[in-house]
C-alpha cells in the first residue's frame, strides 16, 4: 500500500478530576488494564494473549519523553462497532491491544483490521489550578478512507469512557477516606 493512501489524525481529550482523587489513585485506576478495557463503551470481551508477531518495536515511540515502568502486556479485544446509525448494521471487530504502564500513565497501542493503528497516551497531571486532569492523547494511523470514521468514533465516545474511569477513581477514593 502506498503511503499516499495512508494518513494520521490526532486528538486530545482532557477531563478535570473531582476534588479528593489523588494522582496515585488516578494512576492506579488507569494502569489497571482490566478496568481500563471495561470502561471502553465499545468493548464486548477481551482476553490476555502472548506477544503477537505483528507488534512493532520499540514499544513506546522514541523521543516521546515517556518512561515505561513495566513490560508490555497484550490482549485480544472484541469491540462492537456501529457502522450505520442507530445500530442498523453493527459488527464485531477484533483488535490486538498493547498496554505499557508509564511513570505518569499508560500507553495503549491498538492494532485493528484494515491496517488501523491507534496509539493513545493516558496521563494524569496537575493542571496548574491545584486540580488534577486525566489527559488522553490519541494518534490514529489509517487509510484516508477510514481515518475520519475512527476519529469520529473516538470523538463521540470519550466522555463516556472518561466518565466510567472517573467513577472508578471516585469509588476507590471514597472507600479509602
Amino acid at each position: 500500500m502506498s503511503s499516499w493512501l495512508n494518513t494520521t489524525a490526532t486528538l486530545q481529550n482532557v477531563t478535570t478530576l473531582p476534588a479528593g482523587i489523588s494522582i496515585a489513585k488516578a494512576l492506579e485506576v488507569i494502569q489497571n488494564h482490566n478496568l481500563h478495557m471495561q470502561c471502553d463503551p465499545h468493548m464486548v470481551k477481551y482476553e490476555s494473549i502472548p506477544r503477537p508477531s505483528k507488534v512493532e518495536t520499540p514499544t513506546i515511540p522514541a523521543n516521546s519523553g515517556l518512561v515505561a515502568v513495566g513490560e508490555p502486556e497484550y490482549y485480544c479485544v472484541t469491540d462492537k462497532v456501529h457502522t450505520l446509525p442507530a445500530g442498523l448494521w453493527d459488527s464485531n471487530v477484533e483488535s490486538t491491544n498493547e498496554f505499557v504502564n508509564l511513570e505518569k500513565g499508560v500507553f495503549v497501542r491498538l492494532y485493528s483490521p484494515l491496517n488501523v493503528v491507534m496509539e493513545t497516551v493516558w496521563t494524569v497531571r496537575e493542571n496548574g489550578n491545584g486540580g488534577i486532569e486525566l489527559v488522553e492523547d490519541v494518534l490514529i494511523k489509517a487509510s484516508r478512507l477510514l481515518v475520519g470514521t475512527v476519529k469520529n468514533m473516538c470523538s463521540t465516545n470519550w466522555t463516556t469512557f472518561h466518565g466510567k474511569i472517573v467513577n472508578l477513581m471516585k469509588e476507590g477514593s471514597s472507600s479509602s477516606s
